[in-house]
């Protein structure tokens, strides 16, 4: 885990792990001080939200996904990839949604591997010619 005050750094794309570690569901990552949550939205491409419920800040990490959303596993409130609110299961279906959300970070998938930046990126990625550094570096 990297931390640090220095905010330019907070512009870069960093590694976090392997794609294929979200198939089984959301993960916790702390980068640069900030909790995120990663997970596949219904498209299969990563999507990274501050591991936080805007409801009783439960960590999302700790609910599931539900067709490319997460579920908060405290009390069902449901996000998209994008920060948006989408269902509140104890609310009757006619009740409007509020306009809460759970900040959203940057994610792509580059050379296996989920890459997230906290604020915009100066650049993008970095293209190199032999990534094997980069899915060498998470075998465990």
């Amino acid at each position: 885990m990297l931390s640090t005050k220095q905010p330019v750094l907070r512009r870069f794309w960093y590694a976090l792990m392997p794609v294929d570690h979200l198939k089984d569901g959301p993960k916790p990552f702390t980068l640069l001080g900030e909790p995120i949550v990663l997970f596949l939205d219904a498209n299969g491409e990563p999507a990274a939200l501050e591991d936080r419920c805007c409801h009783r800040t439960a960590k999302l990490s700790k609910g599931w996904c539900n067709n490319g959303n997460i579920v908060c596993g405290y009390h069902g409130w449901e996000y998209d990839r994008d920060d948006e609110l989408l269902m509140i299961p104890q609310f009757p279906f006619e009740q409007p949604i509020p306009d809460a959300k759970a900040r959203s970070f940057r994610a792509k998938t580059r050379y296996g591997c989920v890459w997230v930046a906290v604020d915009e990126p100066l650049s993008d990625i970095p293209d190199v010619p032999s990534c094997a550094w980069v899915t060498s570096a998470y075998v465990r």
